[in-house]
């Protein structure tokens, strides 16, 4: 199942949004931005022919049509023989290789990190192991997953995407579309938040479990906590914690140029951002 398309995650995006800027068309959700309707489901996911048909009706009248992270997918295929079919204009604004980590049960996520051909990682990995019993980490599994959510916002607020504005309260409160699926699907997700030996909050990673891989949906640091490379370290331990539920790990790291995921990666899927409009006459 994928996560963006379940119950919890639309029902969310009613918290996140006011009601007049929600565009609700068959089982899709937009926002209403502006005139472009954003889409609020990702990856690779089913339209029917219902919805097509409004979202058509859309297009001529006006509304641009947005999709983020889209997979190079059935999906994609599809609304681009649709777009072909209605004479519509399709705009890429974006495409990369999204970064994916595979691990089978023959090889050892340790050896993984220490023999990486990224010196980078294998510095950072050699500094955690060294390093890691000054801090605490904390795991939303067996730790009060409320508590562990007022550590991410405060390790948000205090580091550089605040001054930004792109941390999660920022964006649309963005906070509120990520809480309710780790608050209620804890099979499917999981949060670990790294702190020092005072209860200071560093870090935090947050992953999403859909069709067996785990979704790298937020990672961040406070500003000290990038100073002592807490960032690193926490997303070291997250994915030794995952890989040892099941002795193998399958990893997308989701986002799109972020150094750490791509020298991380062994394996890639193209993924693009695009937009739909009418041509003009």
């Amino acid at each position: 199942m994928n996560f963006s398309t379940s119950r919890i995650w639309n029902e969310s995006v009613i918290l996140r949004y006011s009601f007049d800027k929600i565009k609700k068309i068959g089982n899709l959700y937009f926002y209403d931005d502006q005139n472009i309707l954003k889409c609020q489901h990702f990856f690779n996911f089913e339209i029917l022919p219902n919805e097509l048909e409004e979202l058509k009706n859309q297009l001529n009248n006006g509304k641009i049509l947005k999709f983020n992270y889209l997979d190079d997918s059935t999906l994609l295929e599809k609304l681009e023989l649709w777009i072909k079919e209605n004479g519509f204009k399709c705009k890429i604004i974006d495409e990369w290789e999204a970064p994916i980590l595979r691990l089978s049960s023959n090889k050892n996520i340790e050896e993984y990190f220490s023999s990486s051909n990224h010196s980078q990682i294998c510095r950072n990995y050699k500094s955690y192991c060294k390093n890691q019993k000054n801090y605490k980490f904390y795991n939303s599994s067996n730790v009060d997953t409320l508590t562990l959510w007022n550590y991410v916002l405060e390790i948000d607020y205090n580091s550089w995407k605040k001054i930004e504005k792109s941390d999660m309260k920022s964006l649309d409160r963005e906070d509120l579309q990520y809480l309710p699926f780790l608050l209620l699907n804890k099979e499917n997700s999981n949060l670990v938040v790294v702190c020092d030996l005072e209860d200071k909050p560093l870090a935090y990673s947050l992953m999403f479990k859909s069709d067996n891989y785990w979704y790298a949906v937020k990672w961040g640091a406070s500003n000290d906590g990038r100073k002592t490379y807490a960032g690193f370290y926490c997303l070291f331990y997250h994915l030794k914690y995952l890989y040892s539920l099941n002795s193998n790990l399958n990893v997308d790291f989701w986002g799109r140029r972020n150094n750490t995921y791509d020298k991380l990666r062994n394996d890639f899927i193209k993924r693009k951002h695009i937009l739909i409009s009418k041509k003009e006459v």
